[in-house]
């Protein structure tokens, strides 16, 4: 089962500064978490995100799973060392904590398995999972898929993405039954002027017509 974690305002923490542990960084920018890196070193693009404060990055030889100690709660620990068993150890000690845990070598070890995502403007993901038995098919078929998403996905999908969820958000305090907003949310989608304004990249004047057919509908339903 692929599920899409809410990342916002948890803790993650990725042991390991090299290539793998890059890659899980670069997954976890854009989720609104704080990320905590632990390395006895980091290359120009880590270090760079450390200047910029998106991430924190702490400089420690890591010998053994005690690296963990004085951390608490994380939401995620990702081992990224080059050490199989280093790997397993901070795993078992992320789990004892109470954090979901991956190993990059170790999947089957894990609590969990990385799917190779084709992100689509940082607001539509498509994800290829062999659920943890080859990483690189599914790199591999993500970049044979990705050239033809990225012809199926238009911008106005984008941007209706992002108007639903202000949809939502605006709906929410107004409608009292998640299966009435439901119904608010597909009559934004079928909405011509609404539609109109997003294909014109009018996207403010198509928040605003969506909160006046907001208060349209509100008052109909009433």
């Amino acid at each position: 089962m692929i599920v899409d974690l809410n990342l916002k305002d948890k803790h993650v923490i990725v042991i390991g500064g090299g290539v793998e542990g890059e890659r899980k960084v670069r997954a976890l920018l854009g989720q609104n978490c704080r990320i905590t890196v632990i390395s006895s070193r980091i290359n120009k693009y880590l270090a760079d995100l450390q200047r910029q404060g998106k991430i924190e990055f702490v400089k420690a030889k890591i010998k053994d799973a005690g690296i963990l100690d004085g951390y608490e709660s994380p939401f995620l620990v990702l081992a990224s060392t080059d050490d199989r068993d280093l790997n397993r150890k901070l795993v078992q000690k992320g789990r004892e904590m109470g954090a979901f845990v991956y190993s990059v070598d170790d999947p089957a070890y894990s609590d969990f398995s990385y799917a190779s995502v084709i992100n689509i403007e940082g607001t539509i993901q498509v994800a290829i999972s062999t659920a943890g038995q080859s990483p690189i098919i599914a790199r591999q078929l993500r970049i044979r898929a990705e050239r033809v998403i990225r012809r199926i996905i238009r911008k106005e999908d984008v941007e209706n993405a992002r108007l639903q969820q202000f949809a939502r958000q605006a709906a929410r305090p107004k409608i009292d039954t998640v299966e009435r907003r439901k119904e608010f949310l597909y009559a934004v989608l079928r909405n011509e002027r609404i539609q109109k304004l997003i294909k014109e990249d009018r996207t403010d004047e198509a928040k605003s017509a969506t909160l006046e057919l907001l208060q349209e509908w509100v008052e109909n339903k009433n």
